[in-house]
């Protein structure tokens, strides 16, 4: 503001200038001293160094001016957003546990319990409880600070499809000198139509016995007890208790 106040008063400063000359000029006109055509060639040439006197001052005084540079404020506000993520992701992960997958994924819920070959937890700030294959975990962190080794290992899990391939037994003599794998039980339930019978349900749950040894790359399964229900008016189910086995 100061440059540009000092520009205003050279400008006028030169228009006092200008209306002198003019002034001196037009008196030695009147005077005789000039002709016309001298004298209007001197009072152009007056002007034009005037203005041209003027242009090249303005000139000069904008090419000093320094305006300030404008604070970037784009990266300065992603930094603190970067920082308040991760100090909210810290808090969340010192309130529940972290299951760490064998393919590299991990997750901030709260482990319920793990029975058999499946893991029970839910999610924070949820109460529903979701199911996920144990074997799929190398570890779990608990907020106690606890860690737990579930799989040193990723484990080859056999397709559902290959459940046919598993075999079924009563005879503990079957199963002598093999590695105990899992416990399993199969439960399967009839019709309210009155359709189901004994047999027809004790195959279903063989079935079912089968595709969860499967699941666990079992080769046999040692069926150790059974249980059956048939109340009047209910519906029958019937239940198979199994140790599932591998052969290596």
């Amino acid at each position: 503001m100061y440059l540009r106040s000092c520009l205003k008063r050279t400008a006028s400063y030169f228009g006092v200038v200008l209306e002198l000359t003019l002034f001196k000029l037009e008196f030695l006109y009147l005077s005789g001293i000039f002709v016309k055509s001298n004298l209007k060639k001197i009072i152009m040439k007056r002007i034009i160094l005037v203005f041209l006197a003027i242009f090249l001052m303005s000139s000069y005084i904008d090419a000093q001016v320094i305006y300030p540079e404008e604070t970037d404020t784009t990266t300065l506000n992603q930094n603190e957003e970067k920082e308040d993520n991760s100090t909210e992701i810290e808090s969340i992960e010192q309130k529940t546990d972290i299951i760490y997958q064998h393919d590299g994924n991990k997750m901030l819920v709260n482990v319920k319990k793990i029975y058999l070959n499946d893991l029970y937890y839910s999610l924070p700030g949820e109460t529903k409880v979701n199911k996920m294959d144990q074997r799929l975990v190398h570890k779990i962190e608990y907020k106690t600070g606890k860690v737990e080794i579930l799989n040193e290992t990723a484990p080859e899990i056999r397709e559902v499809g290959d459940y046919r391939k598993v075999k079924v037994t009563r005879n503990p003599d079957d199963v002598e000198g093999l590695i105990e794998v899992a416990k399993l039980e199969a439960k399967a339930e009839g019709s309210d139509r009155g359709y189901s019978t004994p047999k027809t349900l004790e195959r279903s749950a063989v079935i079912i016995l089968r595709r969860k040894a499967a699941l666990v790359n079992a080769d046999i399964v040692l069926i150790t007890d059974k249980k059956s229900y048939a109340a009047f008016g209910e519906i029958p189910s019937l239940t198979l208790y199994g140790k599932a086995y591998s052969y290596r």
